[in-house]
């Protein structure tokens, strides 16, 4: 997360001096203009609750409007936010001394009791839980001091507070999740209806300075095309997941620019062990498809080939793993010394989304040369992943952030047993050793033993075959060129308080 710079505004008044008359023109005051910044991307967001869902569209918005505890910084190091120092203890308690002056979205001050509210509330909430569930208790000792006692090694829960779903929400209930929900963010809710459009408006006492831009709208626009054609006409100001075909087009438009940036997001191909429970079939899979194929074909080459889920800047990326060669002659013999010379058929699924189709096209043609007949089902993103939270899949195509920046982030909620179904594991992976590797480096605080049991996992993982990864993802953003200020976060939710459309001089 790639920020921070305050922002300091200044009023400026003319000199009063001379007549009465020019006294009191100089009392006159320019009216400011409210500047409003149209955003599109290619599903709408399913929430403005940043705790229950972590979909990129939702924490997309929801990043406006809440403020966490910690950032990333552009070099990817911990930095604190709503926090101004911290102090670590012994026994792995933190010590948490937040800002003072900072505001929730209804006027209130934010204070070390709505912190912990806002904490006590992602542990009742499974899908946020699993980045705060070494919290034992918390305890607020003053209006600016909470101690939060946990078990595990405290850089990783404080790499979890800079998760956008940890976001500090001002007090609700856990099984509440309506329009009352404030934060401290930038922006706040003016409209979010059941359409395809979400409307925000400044905060004008965000604690990082009033935003440039009154406005905040986003738009959802699913077909890529027609993204491109708004960014074109001036109907967008910034599109989201511009298509790597489009990218010479919109190069050639002196009106536009463009943002591409390697993300720590990983494209990756998820199979589910309860159905498939042959591991030679899962290998099989893997070496059957071309992830050179989907690179060029889908990405015009603007991708990064990936050889595990981490991105190589997340802690715990093993520098010794190899990119998997493209081999459908093994493929064969291992689906044959597993009993399927003839072949099998098996399901693809996927969300409504046309790169996702782009992709399920190449590997369906890959998997058919080695005697795998896949069909592809595409399904409405919240369809998707409910049923395959359910486990009603054979694979799927998904896409992670680890957004943390560390690997605990990256295994646990996808890979570790006690995630399976919703939190995150839909290959629905238990793997003894596996879980315990991932435990012990939750509670060590050696990083030289939780390195080493990262490249365990992953030598663990390149055996079984859960799961295997493609790409990691490349953001192609394209903007009009009077757009300002606009800060790029690897995670995908990109700051825009200090974005600006900057007007020609007349």
């Amino acid at each position: 997360m790639k920020f921070i710079i305050i922002l300091l505004f200044s009023l400026l008044f003319p000199a009063c001096n001379g007549t009465k008359t020019e006294t009191n023109e100089s009392k006159k005051e320019t009216p400011k203009v409210e500047k409003t910044l149209k955003v599109a991307f290619g599903y709408k967001p399913r929430s403005f609750d940043p705790h229950r869902h972590t979909d990129s569209s939702t924490l997309a918005v929801t990043k406006q409007i809440y403020s966490n505890l910690f950032s990333l910084d552009e070099n990817g190091d911990l930095v604190p936010e709503l926090v101004e120092k911290y102090e670590t203890l012994p026994d792995n308690s933190i010590i948490l001394t937040l800002k003072k002056g900072v505001f929730f979205q209804d006027g209130s001050e934010m204070k070390a009791k709505d912190a912990a509210a806002s904490l006590k509330r992602n542990l009742d909430i499974p899908i946020s839980k699993v980045l705060v569930e070494s919290i034992k208790d918390l305890e607020v000792l003053d209006d600016y001091r909470l101690k939060i006692i946990q078990s595990n090694a405290p850089t990783i829960l404080l790499h979890n507070f800079a998760h956008s779903s940890i976001a500090i929400v001002k007090e609700v209930p856990a099984n509440e999740e309506g329009i009352n929900i404030v934060g401290t963010g930038a922006y706040k809710i003016k409209k979010w209806g059941i359409g395809e459009k979400v409307e925000l408006e400044a905060f004008d006492k965000f604690f990082q300075g009033e935003p440039k831009i009154k406005n905040l709208v986003f738009m959802t626009i699913p077909e890529n095309s027609n993204r491109l054609i708004a960014l074109e006409t001036g109907e967008i100001d910034i599109a989201y997941d511009i298509s790597s075909t489009d990218v010479k087009g919109l190069l050639k438009d002196e009106n536009l620019k463009l943002v591409s940036k390697s993300s720590l997001g990983t494209d990756f191909i998820s199979i589910n062990t309860k159905k498939i429970t042959d591991k030679r079939v899962r290998q099989a899979i893997e070496l059957g498809v071309n992830k050179e194929d989907i690179s060029t074909a889908v990405f015009e080459g603007m991708t990064e080939l990936a050889p595990s889920l981490l991105a190589p800047s997340v802690f715990g990326y093993d520098k010794n793993v190899k990119l998997k060669p493209y081999d459908p002659e093994k493929a064969r013999e291992l689906l044959k010394e597993a009993g399927y010379e003839n072949g099998l058929k098996l399901e693809l699924w996927i969300y409504e989304e046309p790169t996702r189709m782009q992709m399920a096209q190449v590997i369906q043609s890959n998997l058919k040369e080695i005697g795998i007949d896949v069909s592809i089902q595409v399904l409405e993103l919240s369809s998707f992943l409910q049923f395959t939270a359910n486990g009603q899949h054979d694979m799927l195509i998904g896409l992670w952030y680890v957004s943390t920046g560390d690997a605990d982030y990256g295994y646990y909620p996808l890979l570790h047993s006690t995630s399976a179904g919703a939190v995150g594991n839909r290959s629905f992976f238990a793997n003894e050793e596996f879980d315990h590797l991932l435990d012990e480096a939750r509670t060590t605080s050696s990083v030289e033993k939780r390195e080493e049991n990262y490249a365990k996992a992953q030598d663990i993982l390149s055996e079984e075959v859960p799961l295997f990864p493609l790409d990691y993802k490349v953001y192609i953003i394209g903007m009009n060129k009077k757009v300002d200020g606009f800060i790029f976060n690897a995670n995908g939710n990109h700051i825009l308080y200090k974005t600006d459309i900057i007007e020609e001089s007349k």
